[in-house]
């Protein structure tokens, strides 16, 4: 079985903090080089890695597990299905069925940390510690 790879992408300088309290901003993934839902996609780039790493943790934990998360903005989601063998498949869609890949569920953590990192660290730079969805995602 050949792994694809995963790879989650934010523009820190793109960060907002809108009146209602959200953060948006640029956030999207690529798999295998292929941006979803597009590159430079403007959503709620923390609330939305949260619900990420919550979904990569519950499915990595059996086969068949199955979990999805949608983007916030605009008709989009990624179905997430554990492989039992520290692979996950990846299913990009919207309006109908999207490609499917399978990556390792380790590769694809490591990005996951490493955005999280950078964008808690750009969050409390900009004085947005006590909003909820940066609290949610240091707990992550």
């Amino acid at each position: 079985m050949t792994l694809m790879e995963f790879e989650l992408f934010c523009d820190l300088e793109s960060l907002d903090l809108a009146r209602s309290g959200s953060i948006w901003g640029d956030v999207w993934i690529e798999i295998s080089g292929s941006p979803f839902p597009e590159a430079n996609w403007n959503d709620m780039p923390v609330a939305f890695l949260a619900e990420l790493i919550d979904a990569l943790a519950f499915a990595r934990q059996a086969a068949g597990r199955s979990t999805r998360v949608r983007f916030f903005d605009g008709p989009f989601w990624i179905d997430l299905v554990g492989r039992g063998d520290d692979s996950v498949s990846v299913s990009a869609n919207s309006h109908g069925a999207g490609e499917e890949a399978t990556v390792s569920a380790q590769d694809m953590a490591r990005s996951l940390a490493a955005v999280r990192e950078k964008l808690v660290r750009a969050c409390l730079e900009r004085g947005w510690g006590e909003q909820m969805d940066v609290r949610r995602l240091q707990n992550r």
